[in-house]
């Protein structure tokens, strides 16, 4: 009887796997290259730095004040379309750009850490002749992605804006994420599905945004993107040395009325381009 199961084992154990390799085919969605085809009558420019090439836009007047727009941890730089077009508008020198492995910019085979993003960062400056001071914002992941950029650079950057910054209080990510293979399996076929329509409870009236998961599907089709993503949450160290994935606690975000952490005051919420932004009245003066 036990000699005729561990026969049966191996057999066993060859379906499941082919099973589990289905599974993961199904839920790819990576089947082109992101190459000078796939980009072509795209809006915005390229620019080829050390990393790859990279995708952004720049407008305004020359002699503006300049303004560098981070976006988050996997929306691509249309997330600033609003905030761009009236910093323009308003005399600002803006530059807004997809980070590695996000949007029409490259996906490198290295690690999505803090030193990828600055390394980018500084490169994309110099590339373009962006006048320095800067004043860099930062929408959740391009909070940490600023700040570290500021610690490493403080004679380039003026100030720095936080758009519901994503922190970490130290820890581990689930062993399922963190767990090679594993992780890159539950990844593929459980989270980075469901990542367009997760977008929508961003918004306080998701309705006004009818298209915003078709916006943001056509990036998932390039090899590279879900492997990005991934190693972002594995690899990415702020300043303080903690990993960058998402909050373990929120500080501000979605505790309105609620008394801050750290000081006590309530937290207050206002309404900026249909999208919520919490903050402490008393510590973020």
């Amino acid at each position: 009887m036990v000699k005729g199961v561990l026969v049966a084992l191996p057999g066993v154990a060859i379906i499941v796997l082919s099973l589990l390799g289905f599974n993961y085919q199904l839920h790819s969605r990576e089947t082109a290259n992101l190459d000078a085809n796939a980009r072509q009558g795209a809006p915005g420019q390229f620019v080829r730095l050390s990393g790859g090439v990279v995708h952004y836009e720049l407008a305004g007047p020359e002699n503006g004040r300049s303004v560098v727009l981070v976006h988050g941890f996997s929306v691509p730089y249309y997330l600033w379309d609003g905030t761009f077009e009236t910093l323009v508008k308003a005399g600002y020198r803006v530059l807004r750009y997809d980070l590695y492995g996000r949007g029409l910019s490259d996906r490198p085979d290295t690690k999505y850490d803090a030193a990828l993003y600055d390394t980018q960062l500084t490169e994309l400056l110099a590339a373009l002749h962006l006048r320095p001071k800067v004043d860099i914002a930062g929408a959740s992941m391009g909070g940490p992605i600023a700040v570290g950029f500021a610690c490493r650079h403080p004679e380039t950057v003026r100030t720095i804006t936080f758009f519901g910054p994503a922190y970490s209080e130290g820890g581990q990510l689930p062993f399922k994420l963190r767990t090679p293979w594993l992780g890159e399996y539950v990844f593929d076929t459980q989270i980075s599905p469901n990542l367009p329509e997760q977008q929508m409870a961003d918004f306080l009236h998701p309705e006004k945004f009818p298209d915003w998961a078709d916006r943001y599907r056509p990036q998932m089709r390039f090899k590279g993107f879900r492997q990005a993503l991934l190693s972002s949450l594995r690899d990415f160290v702020g300043s303080d040395g903690n990993p960058g994935h998402f909050q373990q606690r929120y500080w501000v975000y979605d505790r309105e009325g609620l008394a801050c952490r750290r000081c006590r005051a309530k937290i207050r919420r206002i309404v900026q381009g249909q999208r919520s932004t919490y903050y402490c009245p008393r510590c973020q003066r």
